[in-house]
């Protein structure tokens, strides 16, 4: 049974491009990002996917669809790693205002998807370069107050919660992209790093998870067979060996400026390919 299993995925997985490549290291950041390491560097994900892919016979529109089920896998090793180490609080009140965000999320892929065309493509552009710019306006915040000696908070509780919940679920449903945002609302919060990792999996686990039925409404997993999403599980759990070796390596300083460095550092990079993309590069 388990020979025939194994033989079913190495089949589903189609002659070498060099493009796989790519696609395998996107998998592999998959998982090192899951583990809490460089939780802005998950933005290259999906633009890195998408450009391999495209290269390839699924095409481009299968990353979001292969991408799900894979951080959702990521998610529970990163649950499992640190199951003990989470604030129930911070996802209490992040919980609801992201059950909104999801479903306008998904309102939005829906009619992105039946759009088609450069409609579509001028949404996707817009919408990255929208969280671009988030991301780097809100780490340019953090830097200044560090710089001048205050802490800056843009909005007081609830106001900071909704709208950071609404935002992930709607940007995650997009383009798999609150990472960032979800950072930056618990970074402030002080928290030992391991439980921000921790914290982290868990809100992701429930989110991603919620996204499952509006992609299989817009037809997201119809480019990709599920034997050939289950092939990638074992580089994904390498990536979240790693991860959680580098974590555990690097001190509390070191890994707080990683995260907001490199959450500025795909900032930067989202509004300028969106930019290309709008130019028709």
């Amino acid at each position: 049974m388990l020979l025939t299993v194994q033989i079913e995925l190495l089949s589903s997985i189609p002659t070498f491009h060099p493009a796989w490549l790519v696609v395998a290291f996107a998998v592999l950041l998959i998982g090192v990002t899951k583990s809490g390491f460089g939780a802005g560097v998950g933005l290259i994900i999906v633009p890195i996917t998408a450009l391999a892919m495209a290269q390839l016979p699924p095409g481009e529109q299968a990353a979001l669809g292969l991408l799900l089920p894979l951080l959702i896998a990521g998610d529970l090793i990163a649950v499992f790693q640190y199951r003990k180490l989470l604030d129930s609080r911070l996802l209490r009140v992040l919980l609801w205002p992201t059950v909104v965000g999801v479903i306008l999320g998904a309102a939005m892929l829906w009619g992105i998807h039946h759009i088609g065309g450069r409609s579509a493509a001028l949404a996707a552009a817009l919408i990255r370069i929208e969280i671009g710019l988030e991301c780097v306006v809100l780490v340019g915040l953090h830097y200044y107050g560090l710089v001048k000696g205050v802490e800056r908070k843009l909005l007081p509780e609830p106001s900071r919660s909704w709208i950071t919940g609404i935002y992930a679920g709607v940007s995650s449903t997009l383009a798999h992209a609150a990472g960032p945002v979800i950072a930056l609302y618990l970074l402030p919060q002080k928290l030992p790093r391991e439980v921000f990792v921790g914290t982290c999996a868990a809100y992701f686990f429930a989110l991603n998870t919620a996204k499952l039925p509006a992609y299989y409404a817009a037809g997201q997993f119809g480019h990709v067979s599920f034997a050939f999403t289950l092939a990638w599980l074992p580089l994904l759990a390498a990536g979240a060996l790693l991860g959680r070796w580098i974590v555990r390596k690097i001190n509390e300083t070191i890994f707080s400026h990683v995260v907001y460095t490199t959450t500025m550092a795909m900032g930067f990079y989202l509004v300028i390919d969106g930019i290309w993309r709008i130019a028709g590069g």
